[in-house]
C-alpha cells in the first residue's frame, strides 16, 4: 500500500513538472512586423508591461502616419487634443484609465481586460458568453408563475409552464459592434459595452424602432477585433513583402527620438516602420496573456488538485504509521495481547499467573546475581565462606586518638575543667615541631614521600585472591527459572489452548535466550579482569589514621 502511495505521488509531480515545461516551451507566431500584415495589438492578450510596449507601438504609428502624410488636418487636432494630453473621449469606467487618448485596465488594482472590460483577476476565468455577447440580464418572471414543492422549495407550475409570462428568456449569442446605439452625448451606454468605445456623432436609422441615433464606435486608431469581441489598436500597415534592413536615421525618426532632415519615400518610410516593428515583435510576445485559468491560493486547478492529492495520500500515510505506533504501544501490555489472541478469561488468569511468577523469579535471580557479582569482586555481601583472604571488612567508627592533654591542677583560670594550658615559645633547634613531620622524624599513619602507601596496590591491579567466575546456585540456566512459562505451556497443551501454549512456549524460549546471554556477559568480564574495591569500601584496604602525641616536656607554658 505505501509503496503505491509513493508511486502515485511521483506520477503526479512528473505529470505536473511535464506540463509546465511544455507550457513554457510553446513558441508563439510573430504578432507583427516583416512577413505580417495588418495586426492588431494591446488590450485582452497582453499584460501590464505588453499594454505598455503596445502604446509605444501605436505612438511610433502615429509617426509613421505623420511621414506618410495619411493624417489629416482633423486628426491632428485629435492627437493634440486627446493623444498628446491623455485623455479619453466620454472618460474612462471604473477600474480603468486612460493613456495616450485609450482606456485601460488598472493593474494595480488587480484588473485585466476581457472581451473590453476590466475583471478582477480571481473572477476572470469564470467570464462567459453572457459577457462576451453583452447579454443583458433577462426579466425576472412573475410570482405567480411558481409553486411551493412538497419537499421544500418551488418551480413553475404545472398549468403554467406554456405561458409565455413563465418561460426563461435567452438571448443569442450574437453582438453587432455596428448596431451599438446610443442617444447623443450617452457615452456611459458605450462604455458599458467596451471600455474603448464612445457615442459617435455618426447618426443611422434604428430599423427596430425607424428613429434616427448615434452610434457607438471605437475610438480613433482602433477597430474591433472580432476574435478578442473587443476594441483593439489597429496597425494598419502590411509589411509582407518588406524586407529586413539596419537601422537608419528613419529608425530614430520612428522613435520620435529625432527631426526629419530630407524628404523620404512612402517605400522607404514603409521599410523603416516594418523593420522596426518587426524587432519589437519578440518583446512584444514575452508579454502575451495566454488563457485564463482559475486559480485557488495562486494555484492552478490541476495544481490545487495535485496538492490536495499529495496533501491527501501524505495524511493517510501519516495516519497508517500513527495506527501502527499505536498497535505495537497497545500490544506491550499483556492483556491486551491476550485479548487479541482470543483467550478466555480463565485463560487470561492462567497467562497472567504465569508472569507474575516469572517477575518473582526475575526478582530472586536479580538478588543472586548481585551477591555473585560481589563475590567475584572479593566482597561478602552474604556469600557463604565470606570474603577471600586478605580483604578486611569496613571500618567503623573513629580510632582511638591516646590521651589528651594533661590539665592544671592548679586553682584559677587554668584549673578548669576542659581547658588546656596553651604552650609559649617554641622547641629548641633539632626538635620537630609539633603536628609538622620533618625529615628522620617518622608522623604515625602517613608514610613518607617516596615511600609506598600501606593498602594499596603498586603496579596495576594483582587478582588479590578473586575466586573468578560463580556460576549460579542452581548451576545455570534451568527449568527452574521457566517453571512459570513451562506450566503456562503445559497448562495450554493439557486443555487443547493453542494460545496458551504457543505463549508459554515462546516466553520459555525468550527467558532461556536472555539467562544464556547475561552469563556470557558475567564470563566475559571475569575474563577482563575485575578490578578490586577501593580503599574505605567493603573488600577494599584499611585506611590508617595519626595517633596523637602528648606535648613536649621542653614546651613553654603560659603563667596561671
Amino acid at each position: 500500500m505505501e509503496k503505491r502511495t509513493l508511486s502515485l505521488v511521483t506520477v503526479l509531480l512528473l505529470a505536473a513538472a511535464v506540463q509546465a515545461e511544455e507550457e513554457k516551451n510553446i513558441t508563439l507566431p510573430k504578432p507583427f512586423g516583416i512577413g505580417i500584415g495588418p495586426a492588431y495589438i494591446g488590450g485582452r492578450d497582453t499584460d501590464e508591461e505588453g499594454t505598455e510596449l503596445s502604446l509605444k507601438i501605436y505612438q511610433q504609428y502615429i509617426m509613421f502616419k505623420r511621414l506618410s502624410s495619411m493624417n489629416l488636418q482633423e486628426d491632428e487636432q485629435y492627437y493634440s487634443r486627446w493623444t498628446g494630453k491623455g485623455e479619453c473621449i466620454g472618460a474612462c469606467p471604473q477600474y480603468s484609465h486612460c493613456k495616450k487618448g485609450i482606456c485601460v485596465c488598472k493593474p494595480e488594482d488587480s484588473r485585466i481586460q476581457v472581451y473590453g472590460r476590466c475583471f478582477s483577476n480571481s473572477t476572470a476565468y469564470f467570464v462567459g458568453d453572457k459577457e462576451k455577447y453583452r447579454k443583458p440580464t433577462p426579466p425576472a418572471r412573475p410570482e405567480w408563475c411558481f409553486c411551493e414543492k412538497k419537499n421544500g422549495g418551488r418551480d413553475v407550475c404545472p398549468e403554467n409552464r406554456r405561458r409565455e409570462e413563465c418561460q426563461v428568456v435567452t438571448y443569442p449569442n450574437n453582438f453587432d459592434h455596428n448596431t451599438q446605439y446610443c442617444l447623443g452625448g450617452d457615452h456611459s451606454h458605450c462604455l458599458g459595452k467596451d471600455i474603448n468605445m464612445f457615442c459617435s456623432s455618426n447618426q443611422v436609422q434604428d430599423q427596430t424602432t425607424g428613429q434616427v441615433k448615434n452610434l457607438c464606435q471605437c475610438r480613433k486608431d482602433m477597430k474591433f477585433d472580432t476574435k478578442n469581441m473587443e476594441c483593439r489598436i489597429r496597425i494598419d500597415v502590411d509589411c509582407t513583402y518588406e524586407n529586413k534592413e539596419k537601422e537608419g536615421d528613419l529608425t530614430w525618426i520612428l522613435k520620435g527620438r529625432d527631426e526629419p532632415k530630407k524628404e523620404y519615400t512612402l517605400a522607404e518610410i514603409k521599410t523603416a516602420f516594418c523593420n522596426l516593428i518587426d524587432a519589437e515583435s519578440a518583446e512584444y510576445n514575452a508579454h502575451i496573456v495566454g488563457e485564463f485559468t482559475y486559480s485557488i491560493l495562486g494555484l492552478s486547478i490541476g495544481g490545487f488538485i495535485a496538492v490536495c492529492c499529495i496533501t491527501c495520500v501524505t495524511a493517510c500515510c501519516c495516519c497508517k504509521c500513527c495506527e501502527k505506533v499505536k498497535a505495537k504501544i497497545r500490544a506491550l501490555d499483556p492483556r491486551n495481547a491476550m485479548r487479541d489472541a482470543g483467550m478466555g478469561p480463565g485463560t487470561q488468569m492462567a497467562a497472567l499467573g504465569a508472569v507474575a511468577a516469572g517477575e518473582y523469579m526475575e526478582n530472586r535471580n536479580d538478588k543472586q546475581d548481585e551477591a555473585r557479582v560481589a563475590a567475584m569482586q572479593g566482597q561478602s555481601m552474604g556469600m557463604p565462606g565470606g570474603a577471600p583472604p586478605g580483604y578486611a571488612p569496613v571500618p567503623e567508627g573513629y580510632p582511638d586518638q591516646g590521651a589528651g592533654y594533661p590539665q592544671d591542677q592548679r586553682g584559677g583560670y587554668g584549673g578548669q575543667e576542659g581547658y588546656a594550658p596553651v604552650p609559649t615559645g617554641y622547641p629548641p633547634a633539632g626538635y620537630p615541631q609539633p603536628g609538622y613531620p620533618q625529615p628522620g622524624y617518622e608522623q604515625p599513619g602517613y608514610p613518607q614521600p617516596g615511600y609506598p602507601q600501606p593498602g594499596y596496590p603498586q603496579g596495576g591491579y594483582p587478582p588479590q585472591g578473586q575466586p573468578g567466575y560463580i556460576p549460579p546456585a542452581d548451576g545455570g540456566p534451568g527449568i527452574m527459572n521457566m517453571a512459570p512459562e513451562l506450566a503456562l505451556a503445559g497448562a495450554g497443551a493439557f486443555t487443547g489452548n493453542a494460545a496458551m501454549a504457543g505463549l508459554g512456549v515462546v516466553a520459555a524460549a525468550e527467558k532461556m535466550g536472555a539467562e544464556e546471554d547475561k552469563e556470557d556477559r558475567f564470563r566475559a568480564a571475569v575474563m577482563k579482569g575485575v578490578p578490586p574495591p577501593p580503599m574505605g569500601y567493603a573488600g577494599g584496604a584499611q585506611p590508617s589514621y595519626p595517633q596523637s602525641q602528648p606535648p613536649y616536656a621542653e614546651a613553654n607554658y603560659p603563667r596561671q
